[in-house]
């Protein structure tokens, strides 16, 4: 006797929110072009299944669509795709290919269910989680939480206003506002919030709501006023929509690093994604909705990741209401020469000299053949005193030429070597420059040497540098050291090296202090001196047995 499978019908049942004996057919084969889904697909799936759905998909001809789609990996193209069926099929927008939208698609592609085989029951089958009924539990199953709407950002407003929706339990991709009848793209960042487009209707009151694989929502009333003076709704209707359409790229081609402009009309002010060949671009703006710019990178990430070689890329955008565009071509000509040059530090300006606790601004002229994106490291010198200390300037488009400005403080006197790094996917440059520091004045507190450099605790040092006070002076060595310590003139003071430090020893006479005392063990200690003038830079002794 062959065995049915339950595991698709209970994957369509784990979906469904609260588990409960369900009645099914089991799915059945049909040969031909019949396309038979068998589990449920979401944002991030990936195999046999999702390369399936995507063969479907990309045989409905949608706009922006083709055959570099069938990747096996359920990526944001796969998502709109899904929604677009959705749409033509009288579903839920989602993007999520669930039980309806699997049947949905079986039924275009298979036409009405054929006779089930002899050995297969005609009857549905009721199944539950476990093997049989009498183990079915008495708490029913849940797969996560139905989302929540708590509240509107408004209530009110004309056709094409921006609403954010507060709430709980969206996700990332495949979330729709229903909005009355008409459901609306959205997606969440944090899983709390939502943002979608009133879209073209008529003055009324709407209930607004969320569906997504988690369930359908509560929903809360929005009164729309009166259309808006823009009413493009996420599939382009209404009598001032402007639809999402590409007109032309220029330039039309040339190598990987190419600065490349999109023009024509009806993107996002925010959130467009320009899709090239199989990779992504996300969170790209416009700042009139009729262009958008971007770099010919030299790798594709968003379906996996992979190398831009010379071809032809078609290109097209998916703007935040979830509108896609149509589809132009980006000619790759080179993926080598000035484009993999890398960026040049050509100038620094910035101060030879400082004082302690003053600001100092340092500005890089930075120069490539190309537009390119590039990251700026700084190590200033002083991270022996304060620990590793490294500024990173955020990713930024360098266009030929352009200055990046950086600012720092140091806390210590002494001479500090500052690398400057620039990183860009073509290569690395590094500069360097010097800068003094003093505690102010022409004499500015600093430690020159210690003589002798090592040696047992009990052995006296001499500190030579300048600036010294003639007795407000304190020598700090490891955790602890000594306070008041006389100098010889401004130029030196000695010092004995301690048996036992805390740092208590730093504490002014007359003030509790708990801190435990440690032993001096043999290694290595950071010494300097601090007075009313400041604090020189460290120098090291090493304690030996």
């Amino acid at each position: 006797m062959k065995k049915v499978s339950l595991i698709p019908a209970l994957v369509a049942l784990l979906f469904t929110g609260v588990v409960s004996a369900q009645s099914y057919y089991p799915n059945v084969s049909y040969g031909g072009s019949c396309v038979n889904i068998t589990s449920n697909l979401s944002y991030g799936s990936r195999g046999s299944e999702v390369t399936k759905l995507q063969e479907f998909l990309v045989a409905q001809n949608y706009p922006g669509g083709g055959s570099w789609m069938i990747t096996g990996y359920y990526g944001n193209a796969t998502v709109q795709a899904v929604r677009n069926f959705q749409q033509t099929a009288g579903l839920s927008m989602t993007g999520y290919a669930d039980a309806q939208t699997r049947t949905a698609i079986q039924s275009r592609t298979c036409g009405a269910p054929p006779v089930l085989p002899s050995y297969l029951p005609t009857t549905p089958v009721t199944t539950y989680p476990y093997s049989t009924p009498s183990t079915y539990p008495t708490t029913p199953y849940t797969i996560g939480n139905a989302p929540t709407v708590g509240s509107l950002s408004i209530y009110t407003g004309v056709t094409g206003t921006i609403v954010n929706i507060q709430g709980s339990n969206f996700d990332q991709y495949t979330n729709a506002v229903r909005f009355g009848g008409v459901s609306v793209n959205a997606s969440s960042n944090a899983g709390t919030q939502l943002s979608f487009v009133i879209p073209a209707v008529a003055p009324g009151t709407y209930q607004v709501s969320v569906q997504n694989a988690r369930g359908t929502s509560n929903s809360m009333p929005f009164t729309v006023t009166a259309a808006g003076p823009n009413t493009c709704g996420p599939w382009g209707y209404g009598p001032t929509c402007s639809q999402l359409e590409l007109t032309y790229m220029n330039p039309p081609s040339g190598a990987t690093n190419a600065a490349v402009t999109i023009y024509g009309s009806g993107f996002s002010h925010t959130g467009n994604t320009i899709h090239f060949g199989q990779g992504i671009i996300t969170n790209v703006s416009s700042h009139d909705g009729r262009s958008v710019s971007f770099t010919v990178s030299s790798t594709l990430a968003g379906y996996g990741s992979a190398q831009v070689v010379v071809g032809t890329y078609p290109v097209y955008v998916t703007n935040a209401y979830g509108q896609s565009s149509n589809a132009l071509s980006f000619n790759v000509t080179s993926t080598g020469g000035s484009s993999h040059v890398p960026p040049v530090i050509t100038g620094i300006t910035g101060p030879t000299s400082l004082s302690t606790g003053a600001q100092g601004t340092w500005t890089l002229t930075l120069n490539t053949v190309s537009s390119t994106y590039v990251t700026t490291t700084v190590r200033w010198g002083d991270e022996n005193t304060y620990g590793y200390a490294q500024n990173v300037q955020p990713t930024t488009l360098l266009q030929n030429q352009q200055t990046i400005t950086l600012t720092h403080t140091y806390s210590v006197p002494g001479t500090y070597a500052i690398t400057f790094t620039v990183v860009s996917p073509s290569g690395t440059s590094v500069s360097t420059a010097t800068v003094v520091v003093g505690g102010g004045g022409t004499s500015y507190l600093s430690l020159a040497s210690l003589n002798p450099t090592s040696g047992r605790p009990g052995t006296v040092v001499t500190l030579s540098g300048s600036g010294f006070s003639s007795s407000d002076n304190t020598v700090h060595f490891g955790v602890g050291g000594s306070r008041n310590v006389p100098a010889y003139g401004s130029t030196s003071l000695q010092f004995t090296v301690p048996s036992y430090v805390s740092p208590c020893d730093l504490i002014q006479s007359g003030y509790l202090c708990g801190s435990p005392v440690t032993s001096v063990t043999p290694g290595t200690y950071p010494v300097y001196v601090t007075n009313n003038a400041g604090a020189t830079n460290i120098l090291y002794f090493t304690v030996t047995q």
